[in-house]
């Protein structure tokens, strides 16, 4: 155990623990849930890791240059509080994320082992998850009486979630961190240099995805647009998959314009995709805060054409980055799409979406708001 005036001394000790009964996956080290802890541990000095049961390889971690996942025996819960129970007191700074039965447990048996470690979390509502959630009773009300600090990443959610609870919750944006080249260093690829590509990244499914509408929209203006194409890279979810066959049965002619990717790993090659890609394209129905796809194209200069989810205005602004339509209207996007393709301030519109994105999307800045706020709570 460490004195007070060691732990004065000492790297302060920051975990990112699984909330849900699966240990981290390798894509989660390059989203939020990983980029947090890694960037407090590269840029600010902090001993700040990642915990979880067994079950998963990290590739990423050879880019991370010294990050670690700590491993448990199982992701149980019982393996959990353990870990807390034998390493809690020495930790200065536990965050969650989200709001689990998992979590809610952490949360109260932390407390209990060390009242001086920070509890934080990342939040990652949406509005229909707040709505069902009775925090004015237990265990809901002591979790979030507990928390030193909450974050959400979108301005429309924070101001809902200000509103309807008791406890203050802050914006920190779900930012854009390249593990190759930082966020700072990436330059932006002239429009010129762009393919005539409209990109979607992410799981491919029809709830919360709305893929379907998205299939459905392009086809509607793709003899008016032949040059351009449809690149989806993700991986393809059960039954979705024989919507796709069925859709191609009935289109046969879309094939040429139209490619699944797959699903790619290398963030270097995820990269390179927003970089040749003009539009980037979202039909959801559904989010909570913004999606790392979405952070991630309008940092690298996509042009955005996104349906009216949460974080839908942090994005689009004035309308200097993109567009966006209702959630559940074809013909609507399908002509935002359109219009998109012909305006003649397309390129422009890449570019303030490349600045936008420096200005709000750069997780480094975000990372170390986050780290000064713990600082002012005592860590």
């Amino acid at each position: 155990m460490y004195s007070n005036h060691d732990k004065s001394r000492r790297k302060k000790k920051i975990a990112m623990m699984s909330g849900q009964e699966r240990p981290w996956d390798n894509r989660e080290l390059g989203k939020d849930c990983g980029l947090v802890p890694y960037l407090l541990y590269k840029n600010h000095g902090c001993d700040a890791f990642m915990v979880c049961g067994k079950g998963e390889e990290y590739p990423y971690l050879e880019k991370m240059n010294g990050f670690r996942v700590e491993k448990l025996k199982d992701n149980s819960l019982e393996s959990k509080i353990e870990y807390l129970k034998k390493n809690g007191k020495e930790l200065d700074v536990l965050i969650l994320y989200g709001i689990t039965d998992h979590n809610l447990e952490m949360a109260a048996v932390i407390k209990k082992i060390n009242d001086k470690c920070l509890l934080a979390c990342a939040l990652d509502m949406n509005p229909d998850f707040a709505d069902r959630i009775p925090f004015y009773m237990n265990p809901f009300y002591d979790y979030f009486d507990n928390l030193d600090f909450m974050w959400q990443s979108d301005t429309e959610m924070t101001t809902f979630l200000n509103d309807k609870w008791y406890w203050p919750v802050v914006c920190e944006r779900n930012g854009y961190y390249n593990l190759e080249k930082g966020t700072s260093n990436v330059e932006y690829v002239k429009f010129d240099e762009r393919d005539n590509v409209l990109l979607y990244v992410g799981r491919i499914n029809d709830i919360p995805k709305n893929i379907s509408m998205l299939l459905g929209a392009f086809e509607k203006i793709s003899d008016k647009v032949p040059d351009w194409k449809l690149r989806l890279v993700g991986p393809v979810e059960e039954p979705f998959n024989e919507y796709v066959d069925t859709f191609f049965d009935y289109y046969p002619e879309m094939k040429e314009q139209i490619e699944f990717v797959g699903n790619i790993e290398d963030k270097g090659k995820l990269h390179k995709e927003y970089e040749k890609a003009k539009i980037f394209v979202s039909t959801s129905v559904l989010e909570g805060g913004t999606p790392n796809a979405m952070s991630e194209a309008i940092c690298t200069g996509c042009v955005m054409a996104i349906t009216k989810i949460g974080a839908y205005q942090d994005i689009i602004g004035d309308g200097e980055t993109g567009g966006y339509t209702d959630t559940d209207d074809e013909d609507a996007y399908a002509d935002m799409l359109l219009d998109l393709i012909k305006n003649k301030d397309l390129a422009k519109m890449s570019l303030n979406a490349y600045k936008r994105g420096k200005e709000m999307y750069n997780l480094e800045k975000i990372v170390g708001d986050i780290y000064g706020r713990l600082c002012t709570k005592g860590l």
